[in-house]
């Protein structure tokens, strides 16, 4: 994990005079995270890229979600979860130059998901979102949007057995965004 964050670090270095603007999101979330069962989550995404073009990097963390029967064999099920999604994306903003500019965007996702009892696998998956970002071309800004994930992560409950389990949803975002 750590190689990741290092290799993204020496990319976002090395990109950084092409892609000189960009900006960074912090964000409360709420929404579906794994079957059926909904939790909130703070996040942040690093943007790099022009006035209408970003390349974005979010992770997101989801609190802790409780009694999730994810297998049905009552030695495993009602376990708690915790999920934390890396999203690479891409995207787009209309409305060059006014204060309400609507966007949209989309990516993969690499979800790194734990359990309290079971063995957990991080799976991969897709990410998409529109939203609204409110303010001026450059400074602090108010951003919204609505997000949807999809991802598989295999869970490992003993004896050879293991059965996938997809995560996500739709969910929503609200938050501020420096806009360098």
């Amino acid at each position: 994990m750590r190689r990741v964050f290092l290799a993204m670090a020496v990319c976002c270095l090395v990109a950084g005079p092409a892609l000189a603007d960009g900006g960074v999101d912090l964000f409360g979330t709420y929404g579906e995270v794994i079957e059926g069962e909904n939790s909130g989550g703070v996040g942040i995404r690093v943007s790099l890229g022009g006035t209408n073009l970003l390349f974005d990097f979010t992770a997101t963390w989801y609190k802790e979600i409780n009694d999730i029967a994810v297998i049905d064999d009552p030695a495993v099920a009602d376990d708690d979860f915790q999920i934390f999604p890396l999203d690479f994306g891409v995207r787009y903003l209309f409305s060059d130059g006014k204060k309400v500019r609507p966007y949209l965007g989309g990516g993969v996702s690499y979800v790194v998901a734990d359990a309290n009892r079971l063995a957990v696998d991080d799976g991969f998956g897709m990410y998409a979102i529109g939203g609204l970002r409110v303010g001026r071309q450059q400074g602090i800004n108010f951003m919204v949007e609505l997000v949807y994930r999809w991802a598989e992560v295999t869970v490992e409950y003993g004896q050879g057995l293991d059965d996938d389990v997809t995560l996500g949803g739709f969910g929503a975002s609200a938050g501020i965004a420096l806009i360098f």
